[in-house]
């Protein structure tokens, strides 16, 4: 059985570079730098340090999530100096370390000096006073100008979100957000979308163009967006914290992203997701959750891995791209935040401090589409492949766009390659036998088991 299993993976590989996977899973990594330089320090399952942009990569992480504030500076943190974590240089960094390691990148733009959320969205101190119309000048040029030097290098992202958790407000001068102002905050959207946009024509690249809501407001503002005039995105991205959701069930996750794939012709991915391991604290600086709200999973390694497992599962079968975990590799160190000094959320990383810092069973999940059925892929994907014995070939149905095909032997030897373009595979020339056919589909492999009798 292990060397079938290893004839169907040599199929794979030799169609598609490794790096291509059924699913985006990775994690936003934003504070790792600073955990490093503040004496943090990793370690994979068997105890080993470890770079972590090395492990997250070589575990199966194809995406790194990094956030960036305009100026972190004008913020002190508890040991009294100003932060520079998450700045521009911060995040160069962070992308050329990612990147290395063959991850693709995704830039949550918060348009902020510090963190914003669905309670803060407050402006960078550089902003405060400007007129409407300067404010949308200020927003299109910080927002191309950050691409600009992400190009120059060599580190331009694959996704840029507009905006963090943009629930009740965006770019405000108030300290709390007060609610929606139309038509200024559609301008102040469009404004930054258009930026990807012109950036792009001028470049000839594609950077996907995302916004962020939360789970509980996503249908709502996908709808209200809509009415606003704001359509030019690619991908909603999606918060969904258990212990935080009003939900009862994965279930009712798995419908939302439905509802949002099929109503609004976007992508649907979950950007910030987070499960506790224990309820212990590895330090003094208080955790931000101990539970997992309505959902019955355990507070343990395992309990962790099974929800993360779960979810990917729930969104995956509904059509979703992607989860990124939130702050897998915050552990604890001498970084200082606003707030205090260490983690708020070391129980909640991929890391045991109880057993020094080594990597957890959470890590499995980047593993996810190797533990797919081959058939789900087709199935997802909604295509099949039908024998016509008459005519001694197979039919395909549901594939709408071009697309390279190859068919190998059950060891793992390409037999045929053909350019989809006549809804079938003709196999006449081909003995008997097993095949496996697989088409790669905007960046999704798909592969199905046949038999030729």
């Amino acid at each position: 059985m292990l060397r079938f299993i290893l004839f169907i993976l040599f199929a794979v590989l030799i169609f598609i570079p490794c790096h291509t996977q059924c699913f985006t899973i990775g994690g936003d990594l934003s504070y790792v730098n600073s955990v490093l330089a503040n004496g943090g320090i990793y370690r994979d399952a068997e105890g080993n340090q470890v770079d972590p942009y090395s492990l997250f990569a070589e575990r199966g992480a194809n995406m790194v999530r990094i956030r960036l504030w305009h100026t972190p500076e004008n913020n002190t943190n508890k040991c009294g100096d100003s932060i520079s974590s998450n700045n521009l240089e911060d995040v160069v960094l962070a992308f050329q370390r990612a990147k290395a390691q063959g991850m693709k990148l995704n830039l949550a733009i918060h348009y902020g000096d510090y963190f914003n959320d669905p309670a803060w969205q407050k402006m960078p101190k550089a902003w405060l006073g400007l007129s409407h119309e300067i404010l949308l000048d200020s927003i299109y040029n910080y927002t191309y100008s950050v691409m600009e030097r992400l190009e120059a290098e060599g580190v331009i992202p694959d996704i840029i979100a507009i905006g963090n958790e943009t629930t009740w407000g965006f770019i405000t001068e108030a300290g709390t957000t007060e609610g929606w102002t139309w038509p200024d905050d559609a301008d102040k959207f469009n404004t930054g979308l258009t930026a990807v946009d012109d950036f792009n024509t001028a470049h000839s690249i594609k950077i996907k163009k995302a916004l962020h809501f939360t789970q509980s407001t996503a249908s709502w503002l996908a709808g209200l967006f809509k009415s606003q005039g704001i359509t030019n995105f690619d991908i909603i991205g999606i918060s969904f914290y258990p212990v935080w959701s009003d939900l009862t069930s994965l279930q009712s996750l798995g419908d939302l992203v439905k509802q949002l794939k099929n109503g609004y012709n976007k992508e649907i991915m979950i950007f910030e997701t987070g499960a506790p391991w224990t309820t212990a604290n590895g330090d003094g600086y208080a955790n931000i959750m101990s539970d997992y709200g309505n959902f019955s999973y355990a507070v343990t390694p395992q309990g962790q891995k099974s929800f993360l497992f779960d979810l990917a599962n729930m969104v995956y079968s509904n059509g979703g791209s992607g989860i990124l975990y939130w702050e897998p590799g915050w552990i604890s160190s001498n970084m200082c935040d606003l707030w205090d000094q260490g983690s708020s959320y070391e129980n909640t990383s991929f890391f045991d401090f109880n057993n020094n810092n080594a990597a957890l069973p959470a890590f499995d999940i980047f593993n996810f589409c190797n533990t797919l059925p081959i058939e789900s892929t087709f199935e997802r994907a909604g295509i099949s492949i039908v024998p016509n014995p008459i005519k001694n070939d197979f039919e395909i149905k549901g594939l709408e766009k071009q697309a390279e095909i190859h068919v190998t032997d059950y060891m793992g030897r390409l037999v045929k390659k053909d350019l989809y373009d006549n809804n079938k595979i003709d196999l006449s020339n081909l003995p008997k036998g097993v095949y496996f056919i697989s088409i790669l589909v905007d960046n999704d492999l798909i592969t199905k088991q046949i038999i030729k009798e």
